[in-house]
């Protein structure tokens, strides 16, 4: 089960956006990893560093091996 709610932006800007809360689920995520594998889905990635060096970090961590 996943909750989403939306989120309140400021006035004028050219995004949308909610919060979400999500189970976590091996089928979803598999089938999520084969979305990206096929090129329907893009994935923006801000930074990439060594796991030793990402010290302290905000937002989402993707380990990649």
């Amino acid at each position: 089960m996943s909750v989403t709610v939306p989120v309140e932006v400021p006035t004028g800007s050219p995004v949308n956006a909610v919060h979400f809360v999500a189970r976590n689920d091996t089928g979803h995520l598999a089938a999520l990893v084969a979305l990206v594998d096929a090129g329907a889905v893009r994935v923006d990635i801000t930074a990439s560093r060594p796991l030793a060096q990402s010290g302290r970090t905000r937002g989402k961590i993707i380990l990649v091996r």
